[in-house]
């Protein structure tokens, strides 16, 4: 019995109000400081004594004659002290802050709950607390301070942060931030390197063909592009899961130079010929010296290098509707007529106090300047803007002839630093343009790419194709020597298959694993020099043959006088 008097001592202080004949002082209501709700079996504690409020949020007092302290505590609420004011016949209110907060969280496009969200509170002076929402999508935290901040770190749905405020319960519907998928083939085989972009955000994908592409908003269009297929552009789903199927394409181009281009019965032709043949894409000059449209590039306006020969907008609507892949071809450093206009950023001839000449007597830009890199990435991110398909660079070298050792490049001029520095601005590029989903290449003289090194260019082959989307190899069998194709027994320009057959190889074998990379510029001209035949259709043709033999995704046909024969080409 020791025991159990004092527990019902205790048990008779918890009351509902005091009794009929106590001496009372007037009501208090206890209510939810945010929703104004009565809060029924609320503790008060007053002279030592515990009162629990009615099912009306309320309880009488005693009678005072002085302010009377009383604490009022109830789980999920702050606790708080107060002092009444004497016994009057009017109503007190006492308001609780709730310090609990109760949430689900869901997909607002499929209403699934969303399990694992880390929820977290923020407040000052204060350590927080995080929980993770449950398998239905349901969290809890108690002992919210006031002023407090909710911050949900969702993963693939993205971020929330907003002020707790005066609520107990929230609901958030969450949008995934995220695309993901697989890129594969038409046989179902992942493919590696895959550039997926949406609004302005771009990923690349792995080795077993995945992608996470973060930051994409609603209504985004997704473009899926790879080396040596055609793009795939996929409408965004609510549930934000898009795998690509790709189809492989061969570009097989011709070029058009500025004459050319100016010309509009020699543009009627070349359309004609692609049209009647298997051809199906143009290479078209947009700066060599001169910049052939109206560019906006400040650079080149200041040097007075825009001279427009033909109206861009105009020019790719026609070949737009014949479905022809328009590739803009820039001649990249060898710049003469920049480099006389600013001399600043042209290779140095200390020895005359101007501007260093190549054998030709033609001046070239320092590959080193920055500033150019900015100018011709402007130019090519324009272009892109037009609608150009693709921008090949070309000359993205430093100059291979002409008296090298009365150079001054303004610093150390090792083939370390050349590498760099065409490796750092061809990444830049394509930086630039992966946004766009233009394609950037770049014209590598044929043999370098036998080479791993850089060949005193800047051109270092193996380094080169991974940071661009095509290497447009300048396989011309009349430019090689005898003894340089080991498949042909006497000089390469007598053996165009073999020439261009052991040339891929040979590349590959330098670059492994990208091949779909590789889109060779062919031979379809004679090389005016004693001793080289004359090149007809059977020539060209047996070029073709071999580069999709090998498997290259496309070829370019170069002759600098516009002058195909279609005899080397199949019909359409």
């Amino acid at each position: 019995m020791l025991f159990v008097v004092p527990v019902i001592i205790l048990l008779a202080m918890v009351v509902r109000g005091l009794t009929a004949d106590a001496d009372v002082g007037g009501a208090v209501t206890v209510t939810d400081a945010y929703t104004g709700a009565a809060l029924p079996n609320t503790a008060i504690v007053v002279n030592g004594q515990t009162l629990l409020t009615d099912d009306l949020g309320q309880v009488r007092l005693p009678a005072r004659d002085r302010a009377l302290p009383v604490d009022v505590a109830r789980d999920g609420y702050a606790p708080i002290a107060a002092a009444l004011p004497t016994a009057d016949d009017g109503a007190r209110a006492i308001s609780l802050r709730p310090t609990t907060l109760r949430g689900t969280i869901t997909d607002a496009a499929t209403g699934q709950p969303i399990p694992n969200v880390a929820v977290s509170l923020i407040a000052e002076g204060s350590t927080g607390q995080t929980v993770a929402s449950g398998v239905d999508g349901s969290f809890l935290l108690a002992d919210v301070p006031p002023d407090a901040r909710v911050h949900l770190d969702g993963g693939d749905y993205g971020v929330v942060d907003e002020p707790v405020g005066p609520r107990t319960d929230v609901a958030y519907q969450m949008k995934r931030s995220v695309v993901t998928g697989v890129v594969r083939d038409a046989s179902g085989t992942p493919i590696q390197g895959a550039i997926v972009t949406a609004g302005g955000a771009n990923t690349v994908s792995g080795v077993d063909g995945s992608y996470r592409l973060t930051g994409v908003p609603d209504g985004a269009e997704v473009l899926v592009a790879a080396s040596g297929y055609s793009d795939l552009r996929l409408p965004l789903t609510p549930e934000r899961v898009l795998d690509a199927a790709l189809e492989p394409v061969l570009i097989k181009g011709i070029y058009a130079n500025g004459f050319a281009l100016a010309t509009p019965e020699e543009i009627d032709r070349l359309i004609d010929l692609i049209d009647r043949t298997e051809l199906n894409a143009l290479v078209v000059d947009i700066k060599q010296d001169t910049i052939y449209y109206d560019s906006q590039v400040a650079l080149f306006r200041d040097a007075g290098m825009v001279q427009p020969v033909y109206d861009a907008a105009e020019l790719l609507t026609r070949l737009k509707e014949r479905d022809i892949y328009v590739i803009a071809r820039m001649v990249v450093f060898q710049d003469p007529v920049l480099a006389e206009a600013r001399p600043d950023l042209a290779v140095k001839d200390p020895s005359t106090g101007g501007i260093w000449r190549n054998d030709d007597g033609i001046g070239w830009v320092n590959a080193f300047e920055e500033e150019l890199w900015r100018g011709n990435i402007e130019l090519a991110v324009e272009a892109a803007g037009l609608g150009f398909d693709e921008i090949q660079y070309d000359y993205v070298r430093f100059p291979s002839d002409g008296n090298l050792a009365a150079a001054d490049f303004g610093q150390e001029y090792t083939g370390e630093a050349r590498e760099n520095a065409i490796l750092e601005f061809l990444t830049r590029s394509h930086d630039a343009l992966a946004p766009t989903g233009v394609k950037l290449a770049a014209d590598i003289f044929g043999y370098t790419a036998f080479e791993d090194n850089e060949q005193g260019i800047g051109q270092n082959f193996a380094k080169i194709v991974p940071v661009i989307d095509y290497v447009n190899m300048m396989i011309y069998p009349s430019h090689f020597i005898e003894g340089n194709i080991r498949s042909a027994p006497g000089h390469p320009n007598d053996y165009p298959y073999e020439t261009i057959l052991e040339s891929l190889q040979r590349s590959e074998s330098v670059a492994p694993g990208q091949k779909l990379k590789f889109r060779p510029w062919l031979q379809a001209f004679s090389y005016p020099v004693e001793g080289m035949r004359e090149y007809g259709p059977e020539d060209v043709r047996a070029q073709i043959e071999a580069a999709e033999e090998f498997g290259a995704s496309g070829w370019l046909l170069w002759n600098p006088a516009n002058e195909y024969d279609d005899g080397s080409l199949l019909p359409a």
